[in-house]
């Protein structure tokens, strides 16, 4: 193994890693904020299916930066 080919690996693993943050951090806010508003106003679990929809939307990111690395 080279040195470009370890600096090659280092560089998806950082690329990976990087997509995954904001997505995480955006799963978890809506999640926080979707068993806060069920929390104050019990009704409002009615609006899962629109919660599960913005999670697949901010998803969408995770999973186009794990694309990338293919093409890279």
């Amino acid at each position: 193994m080279t040195v470009a080919d370890a600096l090659n690996i280092v560089a998806k693993g950082l690329m990976i890693g990087g997509g995954f943050i904001g997505p995480g951090i955006g799963i978890g806010l809506i999640g926080g904020n979707y068993l806060q508003a069920v929390g104050r106003n019990p009704e409002a679990s009615k609006f899962l299916g629109q919660a599960l929809i913005f999670v697949a939307i901010v998803e969408l990111f995770g999973l186009l930066a794990f694309a990338s690395i293919f093409i890279v």
